[in-house]
Formats: structure tokens, C-alpha cells, sequence
């Protein structure tokens, strides 16, 4: 009904259209409006047949006694998806049976067999026929579509041609028939299901409900749970949304004559009942506008929980807000107009001066940038009708909701799926959790085709909210006209200060080094991978980077890390360094050597500014280089190959060497076959150079050309990343090569050395074989190279043959003297050691000093002294039940030199870094003092004590 306003302010109503047609038909209001509803789905006949159905009591019976017998019979009636389909069925079935011409006695024996009431068959039928009457001469239908006729009962027909078919053929060819019989009888029972559940819908609309997630009973409208009558067909099944001819209490609330529908039919057929709410607004830069959640409900019940829905025609002034914040402050979009790509760039520069200077005080707040656009962007862009291509129709974009596109108008809209809630943006200013609107009761024609809004008149303008992209590309198509630079910022508008402190040569954009310069990037961010300043190296020079020269960042950020090192160190001693700003300044501008790492260059600049350089002794250096600092005072390295691709990453240099180093030193060779040579057996190479430089793309490096002994016993010239591998390879290289031009003198140095069997049987814990290759190549060592400048070219090769040639008998005999001194040595020591309480350590040291493979490592210097240090030891032996305690003291004092230089070369292996000359020499000063300290009256050849060796271990540090 409509409510009519009178100059009296007294409110009268009259019937709609609508309410008219239903007032001329005799039965219940739900019943007329379902059968005014059918006209529009063309489905009068099936309807005429369930609404008369359901003006009357059930024509089925159920007696007590025959409960069981009734149920079975009426089986053939179901149907699994609707209860209003089972009248359908029991109307065709009875028809069908009059059809054939039966008497009154034969259809109501009919009707006792399956158990249906025949009196109320025929009342059934009496009240259809006024109705189909009622209909017909209302204009809802016409004569010949009121009455259902029964459909014809499809019988599988054999496909043709099976004549020919073997058994199995036919078989199979009978099998696809079926499926294909009932695939069409399905179809058809589908297109028509919608139709009736719709028009049923329209008067049943109340009677909804959705099962409950965690039970089996069902949510309707107004808060009320029902459950499904035991009798339904969908008792079993229990479909997720159903409708129900009506609710009855009993000992609980039952739904009977239920049915199977899907909720979008509910907004559909009944949109002025439904009312949607908003929530959680939004930017989505996919779509390119500021959306919205919506939700669908009636009457308390959630039809659609969830789908996305423009929100510059719900809530214009905040789509407005969100879109300038999220799409133009936060540039959460595509846009290619010269402002915004302007504005982003500018934007982006200021930014990595913030990343530089690790503060964020430069560039200015997002409310700064958001008054800049709010003030010059308009509410509303008021278009010209005629372009409605600022909203071309796309069928995968959702539609709006019948009130952001009509307020209230009826229009039926689609659900939208695939929409997720994680995509929100949280907005700076508070905007209502949840917005609602109602749509205002509409007059619904009896239509089947709703008629549609009058379109505005060619023309006409119409003002849309500045909430999307679209709308917005065309507003400033229009605004730049007049002021083409309306949107562009410049720096004034961007930056607090000028940050004139941040300047190029504080934070360079490259790193130099002889082999080029590599890009560096900045990043303020802490806790982040890239926090701080990183480097992309290429990898093949990645063996060539120098750690310590990495420790100084860039000048720009090393006073705070310097400033964090000296906040590392112990009170009294962080003491001399106050003002530490001032001191900073002074260790800088003292040159101190970029390319040397930065503790030992502090610490001595520490005792010097103190005037006392015993407080070198007061700086554990190893300790103070492991005190971790934040990240960003540390170098990052990105690692990339040839295409710019990044193989690894990470703060520590020697484990990205040691990760990649091999795989560096292939890829530098990479297309360098113009400097390397293959099976080389005589110096026929010319003259190499230290070093030689050559062009890899846009990048020019250093390599260092050297011998090298392949895996096959073959030589080789090679071109090596750094100059360490180098030498170290060109050594070996040469020893090989120098092999090939002294054959004879090499054959006979292979079948061993005087005395060699045995020394070998007495150093039985080493494998012949091994002992006699090891020696060989100690002799080779000595005698070819010893202490000499490595050839590179021939004339200094053919020389330094000769000088093996003559050295060769003398480095010969003094290695096998030695060898037999140490191995009498040996074996006097291994006899007496059995079960003495030093077995144990003596055993370790033997081990350390004759393993396998010691005639290389030992210095040829120290071969004369190898007896010493086992005679030292046997002496120690006996010595030691004297005094067992000086013996432990002694033995500790050592220990603790010992564990000093261990951790000292294992920190520089682990680092990548060389062991100096001096650090290796250390070793065998702890040998030397073993001897002095356990056998004294065999003499070292230098003075040794424990304070000595800790006063040479100092200046070993200060050194670096």
C-alpha cells in the first residue's frame, strides 16, 4: 500500500497496482503475490498447480498403522532438491491415471494404493480450475498455458548405425547414451527449477533460512532458528539455504515444504526488503577506485556476507579523501600523467636523501602532501553526459548495489566474489566502522520486464565524485587546459630543510676501485636486509674485494660507526676519546689508511692521544672487532652475474668468497682464452706480465697471468682474479714445468732418497707412497725455487734451471740427513711414551708436526730443528716426574700462547684474509720455547720466553 498525503496531515492508504490484482484473488495474500510472480518467470501452469496445492490440506496421507507403507509409497512422488516439485509430480501422476480413461472406482483404488486422500484430489482440482479461471480473465495467463499437461516420459533411443559394432561397441555406445539421456532430463529440470523457486520465493520470503555452521538446524529472518520437518526429502540432505511453505511449532520450530534456493534469488525477487551495509572502505589500485565491502541482509539475516562495491556514489566525500591519499599521497597507482610521474621521481629523490642521512626529517608528512591535493582537487567533476566512456561496461567488474546505483530504485545486482578484505588501507582520519542504508519500498510492476529509469536527456551534465581513476583522468584532461602545472610539487613544497649536509662526496653514489666503479644504494630502514648502504659487485670481482677497505662505508656514515666502536670500549680507556665528536674528527683528518682495517688504527690513535702507548696492551682488539654492531655499520654486498641477476647477498665478505670465490674465478676467465694457453712443456710463452687489463662489457680488469698445474698433471696458462692465487699457482706451475726440462734428475729423485726405507719403516704412521711424493716435492720446492723471484720470462726460466741443476745434490743430502735425524728422533720418542701421563698431549703434538704431508709444510728453515723439538720431548719425558706441577705450569703458559695465535689465524682464515709471514713465523717461536722451557740444555737458536713471545705477540697485533 501506498501512503497519501491530505490537507488534514491525516495519512490514508490505498492498494498498489500490485495490491489490487492481489485483492481480486480468493486465497491467502502469500498465495496471490507467488501467483502474480509467475507471469513474470513464465511459469503459471506449475504455479497454479503448487498454489492450489497449498491452499488445501496435504492430499497425502499418513495413517499411524501404515506410517512405514505410506512413506514407501509416496517415494515415487519426491523430488531431492524441493518439496513444491513432489505436488508437481503427485498432479502429473494422477493426471496420467485419468488420461487413460479410468473409472471413479479404478483412480480412487489408484489413490489408495499410494496413499493419497481422493476427495481432496478433487478438491485440489476444483480449486485449480477457479484459480486457472481467475487468471485467465485477469490477463495473467492465457487459456492454453494455464492448464499443465503431464510431460512425455523421454524413452533412451539406441543410437544408429550399431549393426556393424562388435559386442563391446554396442556396449560402450549404449553406456554413452544413457549419460547423455539423463544429462538432458537434468537440463530440463534445471531451467524450469529456477523459474518456479523464484515466483515461490516472492510470497515465501519470509520463511528463509541458512544452516547453521555448527549444528543442523537453520537461521530465518528475525533471529528465528527452525529446523527441517523429518518427513522433507531435504530432511537428509540439508541444502545451505532453503525456503519454506510455512513454519510450525511444535515441540521445536519446524520448516515444512521446504525447498533448495540460492540467496541472490532473495535480493533479486524481493529488493525492497533488503538493506545493505558498508563497510571497510578502501583504495584498490587493480580495479583503479576507492571500493567498499558490502553485505546484503533481510530482516537480520545475511544473505550475502561480502562483496566489493564503488564507493564514490555511497559515501562521496570520503571515497574522495581515500582515493587522494592512497592513489596520489602513497602513488598506489599506474598513472602515466607528466604530474604524477613528476611528483614520484621528485618525491623518490628526497626520500634517498632521508635514506643517506638516516633521519626522517626532510621530506615533509603525508598530510602535507594531501592538503597540497585536497586543495586543488574539486568535490565533485561535473561531466557532459555524452561521456559515459568514463564508465565503459565491463563484465568482469562488479556492479554497484541497487542503493549506490539507484538509492532504492529495485535494480537487482549480481554477487561478486573473489574480494578480500587484507587489501584495506587503514585511514589516518576515523571513518564509520560500518555505514548502512535501507532502500525505500518501491511500487514492483507485474511486469515480467521491470521497467527501466529514464535516461537524462543527451547533454545533460552530471556530477560524479573524484573517486576513481577515470573520472579523475578526465577532470585534469580538463584542469590542465587552464593551468597545465596545477598538480606538480616542487622541492619547497617537499622538504623541511635544504639538507645541505647531505651532499655527493658524504654519500657517493659509486665506489671506486682499480677495477671500476660499483653502484651503491641507500636504505633507511632498520631491521631490513638492506638497511643501510649496499654494493652491487659483479661477480667476477669478487675475490678482488679487500675487506678491510669495506670497513670504512662512506664517509658519510662512518663518524657514527667509529662513535659506536669507541661507545664498545671499556670506561676507563672511552675516557681519553671524550668529546668524542672532536676526537673523531682528529683521528680523521690523521690520514689514517683506508685500505687497513680500522681497529688497530683507533686503538694505536687511542694510546697515542693518551700519550701512553701501554694502553695497546689495555685493548683486546679481538674482542673489541667482535662486538657486534647495528647492521647498517656494516657494508652489504649484492652479488650479480653477467645478467644483472642476484646470486647472493650478505655483510660478511669472506663468506660470500668462500660461497662464490670458486665460481668467481671460472666466470672472470670467461672469454679470456686470448691470454690462456693449454699443455704447455717448455717456456715458450714469451714474457708475462705482473699484471694485464682488458675490457668485459662496459667494465675494465686487472688480471694476473701465472703457470698452473691442471688436474691432470698438465700445464697450463691461466689467468687468475687475484695476485695471491696467482703466485701461489705460478709456483707450482713453474716447479712442474722446471720437472719436464730435469727428467733424469727428477727420475732418479722419485726413487727415493738416501736412507728413505727407513726413515719410512720408522715413520710407519705415514703411507711410503705419500712420504716419498711429499719429499720429493720439499726437495723440488728448495732446490728449483727456495727463496728466489719467480721466472716470467725465459731467459730468467733457462737460469733458474741451472741454479736447480747445481743446487739440486746439496738440498737433496740435507733433506735426507734431516729426515733420518728426525725419524731416529721419532722412534726414540714413540718407545718411551706407552703409559706415561704425557702420552696423550705428546701424541697430539707429534701429530701436529709429522702428519702426513709435514715435509711441505714444514719452512725449510725449521727442517734442522725438527729433531730438536722430538728430542725436547723425550727429555721432557724423563724430566717429568721430578716435577709433575712445574711441568703443568709450564705446559698452561704455553697453552694459552697457543690458543692466542689459534683463534688469531683461524678469525683471518675465516675472514678470507692472508696469515702473515710474521703470524706463521709465531708458530714455530711456541716450538722453540718448548724446547727452552722442558729442555733447556739442548738451546734455541734465538732467546725465547714466555714474556718475550707475549711482547712479540703485542707488537704482532699492533701491526695488524
Amino acid at each position: 500500500m501506498q501512503p497519501i498525503e491530505k490537507k488534514s496531515n491525516i495519512s490514508r492508504y490505498r492498494l498498489t497496482k500490485l495490491g489490487e490484482q492481489m485483492a481480486r484473488l480468493p486465497i491467502d495474500p502469500k498465495i496471490a503475490r507467488i501467483l502474480l510472480a509467475a507471469k513474470k518467470h513464465d511459469c503459471m501452469a506449475e504455479i497454479l498447480v503448487i498454489a492450489s496445492a497449498l491452499s488445501i490440506q496435504d492430499p497425502r496421507e499418513r495413517p499411524l498403522e501404515a506410517r512405514d507403507a505410506a512413506a514407501k509409497a509416496h517415494e515415487r512422488f519426491t523430488d531431492k532438491q524441493s518439496d513444491f516439485l513432489a505436488y508437481l509430480n503427485i498432479w502429473d501422476s494422477f493426471q496420467r491415471e485419468r488420461d487413460k480413461g479410468l473409472s471413479n472406482k479404478q483412480l480412487v483404488q489408484w489413490c489408495r494404493q499410494y496413499f493419497l486422500s481422493h476427495l481432496r484430489m478433487r478438491e485440489w482440482r476444483e480449486l485449480h480450475h477457479q484459480l486457472a479461471q481467475t487468471a485467465i480473465e485477469m490477463g495473467l495467463t492465457t487459456k492454453e498455458a494455464a492448464f499443465r499437461r503431464p510431460p512425455e516420459i523421454r524413452q533412451l533411443t539406441s543410437s544408429e548405425n550399431q549393426g556393424d559394432q562388435d559386442l563391446s561397441a554396442k556396449l560402450k555406445q549404449k553406456q554413452l547414451d544413457k549419460k547423455q539421456h539423463r544429462a538432458q532430463i537434468r537440463a530440463a529440470k534445471e531451467a524450469g527449477y529456477e523459474q518456479i523457486h523464484r515466483a515461490l520465493l516472492t510470497g515465501l520470503i519470509a520463511n528463509v533460512g541458512m544452516k547453521s555452521p555448527d549444528g543442523n538446524d537453520y537461521t530465518g529472518a528475525r533471529g528465528s532458528r527452525f529446523h527441517l520437518f523429518p518427513a522433507s526429502a531435504l530432511f537428509k540432505a540439508k541444502p545451505k539455504w532453503v525456503m519454506a511453505a510455512e513454519l510450525v511449532e511444535t515441540t521445536r520450530l519446524y520448516a515444512r515444504d521446504v525447498a533448495a534456493i540460492q540467496p541472490e534469488w532473495i535480493e533479486q525477487e524481493a529488493p525492497h526488503l533488503v538493506r545493505y551495509h558498508y563497510f571497510e572502505p578502501h583504495w584498490e589500485q587493480k580495479r583503479g577506485e576507492v571500493i567498499a565491502s558490502e553485505r546484503v541482509t533481510l530482516y537480520g539475516l545475511t544473505v550475502l556476507p561480502r562483496r566489493p562495491v564503488s564507493y564514490g556514489r555511497i559515501a562521496p566525500e570520503e571515497a574522495r579523501e581515500i582515493f587522494i591519499r592512497s592513489a596520489l599521497v602513497a602513488q598506489e597507482c599506474d598513472l602515466k600523467a607528466d604530474f604524477f610521474v613528476h611528483n614520484k621521481k621528485l618525491i623518490k629523490e628526497i626520500t634517498e636523501l632521508e635514506h643517506k642521512s638516516r633521519k626522517q626529517d626532510v621530506l615533509v608528512d603525508d598530510e602535507a602532501l594531501f592538503t597540497f591535493y585536497h586543495e586543488r582537487l574539486p568535490d565533485f567533476y561535473t561531466a557532459d553526459a555524452v561521456s559515459d566512456d568514463l564508465y565503459p561496461t565491463n563484465p568482469q567488474q562488479p556492479s554497484p548495489s541497487p542503493v549506490g546505483e539507484g538509492w532504492g530504485e529495485g535494480k537487482t545486482v549480481a554477487a561478486q566474489t573473489n574480494f578480500s578484505a587484507t587489501a584495506a588501507n587503514p585511514l589516518p582520519n576515523p571513518l564509520p566502522q560500518e555505514r548502512e542504508q535501507s532502500t525505500a519500498a518501491s511500487a514492483v510492476s507485474d511486469d515480467p520486464k521491470p521497467k527501466k529509469q529514464p535516461a537524462p536527456p543527451k547533454g545533460r551534465l552530471k556530477p560524479l565524485p573524484l573517486a576513481d581513476i577515470r573520472t579523475f583522468q578526465a577532470w585534469l584532461k580538463t584542469a590542465e587546459r587552464d593551468n597545465p602545472r596545477l598538480l606538480f610539487l616542487s622541492r619547497d613544497d617537499l622538504m623541511q630543510h635544504a639538507a645541505a649536509h647531505i651532499t655527493e662526496e658524504q654519500f657517493p653514489k659509486f665506489w671506486q676501485t682499480a677495477d671500476g666503479k660499483f653502484k651503491l644504494s641507500y636504505r633507511f630502514e632498520p631491521h631490513h636486509p638492506l638497511d643501510g648502504v649496499t654494493m652491487t659487485v659483479p661477480l667476477t670481482v669478487l675475490n678482488r674485494l679487500h675487506a678491510p677497505s669495506l670497513e670504512w662505508l662512506v664517509p658519510g656514515m662512518l663518524r657514527e660507526k667509529i662513535q659506536l666502536l669507541i661507545k664498545a670500549l671499556p670506561k676507563q680507556i672511552r675516557r681519553i676519546c671524550v668529546p668524542v665528536p672532536d676526537f673523531i674528527t682528529k683521528f680523521l683528518e690523521s690520514n689514517p689508511d683506508r685500505q687497513a682495517a680500522i681497529i688497530p688504527q683507533l686503538a694505536h690513535f687511542i694510546a697515542k692521544s693518551a700519550g701512553d702507548m701501554r694502553i695497546l696492551e689495555q685493548i683486546d682488539q679481538d674482542a673489541w672487532a667482535a662486538q657486534e654492531l647495528p647492521e647498517h655499520c656494516y657494508l652489504n654486498l649484492r652479488i650479480i652475474d653477467d645478467g644483472g641477476q642476484e646470486l647472493a647477498g650478505g655483510r660478511k665478505l669472506h663468506e660470500l668468497q668462500q660461497q662464490l670465490g670458486q665460481a668467481a674465478a671460472v666466470t672472470f676467465r670467461d672469454n679470456t682464452q686470448e691470454f690462456e694457453r693449454d699443455n704447455i712443456t717448455t717456456w715458450d710463452i714469451g714474457t708475462l706480465p705482473e699484471s694485464i687489463k682488458f675490457a668485459r662489457g662496459k667494465q675494465q680488469l686487472t688480471g694476473y697471468l701465472g703457470l698452473q698445474k691442471e688436474k691432470d698433471g698438465r700445464i697450463a696458462l691461466r689467468l687468475f682474479d687475484t695476485s695471491a692465487t696467482a703466485e701461489q699457482a705460478h709456483r707450482l706451475g713453474v716447479i712442474e714445468l722446471m720437472k719436464l726440462q730435469l727428467k733424469e734428475q727428477v727420475k732418479d729423485l722419485n726413487k727415493g732418497i738416501q736412507g728413505f726405507t727407513q726413515a719410512a719403516m720408522l715413520l710407519k704412521h705415514i703411507n711410503a707412497d705419500t712420504l716419498r711424493d711429499d719429499l720429493t716435492q720439499a726437495v723440488c720446492d728448495r732446490a728449483f725455487i727456495g727463496e728466489d723471484e719467480l721466472p716470467r720470462n725465459e731467459k730468467a726460466f733457462k737460469e733458474q734451471i741451472k741454479r736447480a741443476r747445481s743446487r739440486l745434490p746439496a738440498v737433496k743430502e740435507a733433506l735426507s740427513r734431516y729426515l733420518q735425524e728426525t725419524a731416529a728422533a721419532y722412534a726414540e720418542l714413540n718407545g718411551k711414551l706407552g703409559k706415561h701421563p704425557l702420552t696423550h698431549l705428546l701424541r697430539l703434538r707429534l701429530q701436529t708436526l709429522l702428519a702426513a704431508g709435514f715435509a711441505n709444510r714444514t719452512p725449510w728453515a725449521q727442517w734442522p730443528r725438527l729433531p730438536i723439538y722430538l728430542k725436547a720431548m723425550t727429555l721432557r719425558l724423563e724430566k717429568y716426574s721430578g716435577n709433575p706441577a712445574r711441568d703443568a705450569a709450564r705446559e698452561a703458559d704455553i697453552q694459552e700462547l697457543e690458543q692466542m695465535w689459534q683463534e688469531k689465524t683461524d678469525s683471518l682464515i675465516k675472514q678470507g684474509l692472508p696469515v702473515s709471514d710474521d703470524l706463521a713465523a709465531f708458530k714455530w717461536m711456541i716450538e722453540e720455547l718448548r724446547v727452552s722451557l722442558f729442555a733447556q740444555e739442548l738451546k734455541t737458536p734465538y732467546p725465547v720466553s714466555v714474556k718475550r713471545l707475549l711482547k712479540e705477540w703485542e707488537s704482532l697485533i699492533i701491526s695488524g
